[in-house]
């Protein structure tokens, strides 16, 4: 038979798993209440991470990004070349970017693709929509002046991942959102790591 003594430590215990318990359930419901009326702003940043993503889908490296066809990356570039928008911006094209293409097709690819996957997963969403806001303005600054382009896109295109950056959008259904807590805790504690990682979730 159990001891009054034994007893009363299981009853202890028992108390102590069961609020421990309650304590998850409390945290994981505060977690899903703070970031799930949240649910449009991570909507809207899944869905342009993925536009990125279908833009990098026609940066060919096998076609050399368009120089061999005559398309893709390769048309819009001799587009913006023939419309400038800004001269400095086309004598940039001119004497910088055309006669490296294969390299700027290759930063142009891989940047696209880290805008797509840092805000698809909300990974990083802060560094993710700082590239996007430069990269929206770089293609704003050369197309604007495209005839049949329509200025208001571009505006779009970079007011987006503006909102994501000043909203930190990655911590709703992102992994920023279990990222944040650590990365601050870990600033708290003095770590200059974390204080610097956590300005990028």
């Amino acid at each position: 038979m159990l001891t009054a003594l034994e007893t009363q430590t299981a009853m202890t215990e028992s108390f102590r798993n069961r609020r421990e318990t309650r304590k998850e359930l409390e945290g994981r419901a505060t977690w899903f209440g703070a970031v799930t009326p949240l649910w449009p702003l991570a909507l809207a940043r899944i869905l342009y991470g993925y536009l990125w993503w279908q833009q990098s889908g026609w940066k060919v490296p096998s076609d050399d990004f368009g120089r061999k066809s005559g398309g893709g990356l390769w048309y819009w570039v001799h587009q913006e070349i023939q419309y400038p928008t800004v001269a400095a911006y086309k004598n940039f094209l001119v004497n910088v970017m055309i006669p490296h293409w294969t390299l700027f097709g290759w930063m142009t690819l891989i940047t696209e693709t880290f805008i797509a996957t840092t805000l698809i997963l909300g990974l990083g969403t802060r560094l993710g929509s700082l590239v996007a806001i430069g990269m929206a303005a770089n293609i704003t600054i050369g197309i604007l002046n495209v005839p049949h382009e329509w200025g208001w896109t571009y505006t779009m295109l970079i007011m987006f991942p503006v909102l994501f950056l000043l909203m930190d959008a990655g911590r709703s259904f992102g992994v920023d959102a279990f990222l944040a807590p650590r990365l601050e805790q870990g600033a708290a504690d003095g770590s200059r790591l974390a204080w610097l990682v956590r300005w990028l979730v």
